[in-house]
């Protein structure tokens, strides 16, 4: 993976590291959504408690060729991950995730998407990483 992905998929918080990976490209409503969370320890010890994975709807709030935006609708999905370890400076951790999908999800569109993340439980500290994920017919 490239510097810019690396970039574009992690948020660094005091050196700790969260990023998704091998996330499916698409995936089916009522279906599972599979993909890995590789975690990166930082300048010191970190006590992890879990991590919570959530699939939230967005909605396109403002239509402008140049700058459409997206804005958060509704939680769609969500599912703890407990984790109940240490993580210790510069070590890599990857926690493969599943998180089970509604079966009455709207499919991705113009106007709608989803974007699922990865907020890390820790003492003192909340990391997160996301990507945009399509749901389809």
């Amino acid at each position: 993976m490239g510097f810019i992905e690396r970039i574009k998929h992690a948020i660094v918080s005091n050196g700790e590291g969260i990023a998704l990976r091998d996330l499916q490209a698409a995936v089916r409503a009522g279906e599972d959504l599979h993909g890995t969370l590789e975690l990166v320890g930082g300048e010191h010890d970190v006590n992890l408690e879990g991590v919570l994975l959530r699939l939230d709807e967005e909605r396109l709030i403002y239509d402008n060729p140049r700058h459409g935006d997206f804005d958060f609708w509704r939680e769609a999905a969500a599912v703890t991950i407990p984790l109940g370890r240490s993580l210790a400076p510069g070590e890599r951790l990857q926690v493969p995730v599943v998180l089970p999908l509604p079966a009455d999800l709207e499919p991705s569109a113009n106007h709608r998407r989803y974007r699922v993340t990865a907020k890390l439980q820790a003492s003192g500290r909340h990391p997160k990483a996301s990507a945009v994920v399509d749901v389809v017919v």
